[in-house]
């Protein structure tokens, strides 16, 4: 049975609250400023600044890696119901 690595994409939800901007754009702009989201997923569901990390309900996507597939030819992208894109 051949061995895979596959690298699951979940979509993970963000509320940033409190947000003020003079249009639904600029709060856009300004919420995804407000954080390093390198230490996003790293923090506790609820901390001290009101950040809300939770997983969504859904997948993104997947990416497998064939094993013994050292130059990634055989390397495959997947979306959320396993097709291949």
């Amino acid at each position: 049975m051949p061995k895979y690595h596959v690298h699951v994409y979940p979509i993970v939800r963000v509320l940033v609250e409190d947000v003020e901007a003079d249009s639904p754009e600029e709060a856009c702009e300004k919420a995804e400023a407000k954080y390093n989201w390198d230490i996003v997923v790293h923090k506790p569901p609820f901390d001290s600044s009101g950040l809300r990390v939770e997983f969504a309900d859904d997948m993104d996507g997947f990416l497998v890696d064939f094993e013994n597939d050292p130059d990634h030819e055989l390397t495959t992208r997947y979306d959320h119901k396993y097709r291949p894109i």
